[in-house]
């Protein structure tokens, strides 16, 4: 396979800025970079995209961690279970990175998902933008600490889900049953959307 002579300048490049970017240290990211790098220059682009796509992995399974770690203990009376975090392949689902916590209380249960590079951004941001959706969707518009959100809650069914867009990066999720509309939304203000809109 022919490389055009502009694309053979810039992969090095990209690799290269990539690198600075990442801890001043030997780890698998680095040595993966390293190593596509090499197979570029040595002609074997099958081995050097490999190495990309597995750096590219464990840079999208370190961001999950990074998200996981956000996700609060949860409001006073409620036990947290542990944070779970996952990282798609980017072949796969365009390389999601999702994180979830769930919560309990007697019989109740909430549980808050994080996603970032999701394919639902798109669509709740055009829900958020025309507030003619969210009410056809039987959502409410809301502003919980700062951030912009979309209540949906039942009263008959002591159930209801918060939305959220954060920075435009992240997609918030608050599903709760046999909760009260308060306690779903302390759940987002336990959150704290500032901190996760300052996750690179």
């Amino acid at each position: 396979m022919t490389v055009p002579a502009p694309m053979k300048l810039l992969i090095p490049s990209v690799l290269a800025a990539v690198a600075l970017t990442l801890p001043v240290r030997a780890d698998e990211v680095s040595d993966n970079l390293k190593t596509a790098a090499a197979a570029y220059e040595a002609g074997n682009y099958s081995e050097a995209l490999q190495a990309v796509d597995y750096a590219g992995q464990l840079i999208r399974q370190k961001k999950a961690e990074a998200v996981a770690a956000l996700l609060p203990a949860g409001p006073s009376g409620w036990t947290a279970e542990e944070a779970q975090s996952e990282a798609a392949a980017a072949a796969l689902m365009g390389g999601i990175v999702t994180a979830k916590r769930s919560y309990t209380k007697g019989d109740s249960n909430v549980t808050i998902q994080i996603q970032s590079d999701s394919p639902l951004l798109q669509t709740y941001g055009m829900m958020f933008s025309n507030p003619a959706l969210l009410a056809g969707s039987g959502a409410k518009l809301e502003t919980i600490k700062g951030q912009r959100v979309a209540v949906t809650y039942k009263a008959a069914d002591k159930s209801g889900d918060i939305k959220a867009v954060v920075d435009n990066r992240y997609v918030v999720t608050v599903e709760g049953n046999g909760v009260t509309r308060e306690e779903l939304t302390s759940f987002i203000v336990a959150l704290d959307p500032a901190k996760l809109a300052k996750l690179k």
